[in-house]
């Protein structure tokens, strides 16, 4: 994928990500790394054995960061994105060590800042498992280079 300027979002845009696998590592390191050290995510008896459970679930927030990491691993603001500005989502279903998933991003608004060499752009983001599940929904602000700047 061709990295876009802020001219080329359309209110037809839209993109999926390639699919990526939640493993048991990845949860495990993202748990230790941050300290999300609470038995829902660190014992896995506890987990397998609960109803309210049946397996060892990835934090939230991990599944998120992954599905920011499927955009920038797409190229789609490579170069071209200036800075993340906000994201708000909304947290509707688990992700289970050994789902897999892609993000749906589709492009929700745009606008021009008072530099011409720059706009806000606002994507409207589903995280969606292998089993057709929708995980996070959110919207995704970002500043982005126009055509007009120059390095």
């Amino acid at each position: 994928m061709e990295p876009l300027y802020f001219e080329d979002y359309n209110e037809d845009w839209s993109y999926e990500t390639e699919a990526r696998v939640i493993t048991d590592e990845d949860i495990r390191a993202y748990v230790e790394l941050c300290g999300f050290l609470t038995p829902t995510f660190t014992d896995r008896a506890y987990v397998e054995g609960s109803k309210d459970y049946g397996g060892r679930m990835a934090p939230g927030l991990f599944v998120l960061s992954m599905a920011e990491g499927l955009v920038l691993k797409a190229g789609l603001t490579k170069k071209r994105g200036i800075f993340l500005m906000e994201l708000s989502p909304k947290f509707k279903h688990p992700v289970f060590a050994g789902d897999s998933i892609v993000n749906r991003v589709r492009m929700h608004s745009k606008k021009l800042t008072s530099k011409p060499d720059r706009g806000v752009v606002v994507t409207a983001h589903e995280v969606v498992t292998d089993k057709g599940e929708v995980a996070i929904s959110y919207l995704s602000t970002r500043m982005i280079r126009t055509r007009q700047f120059v390095e």
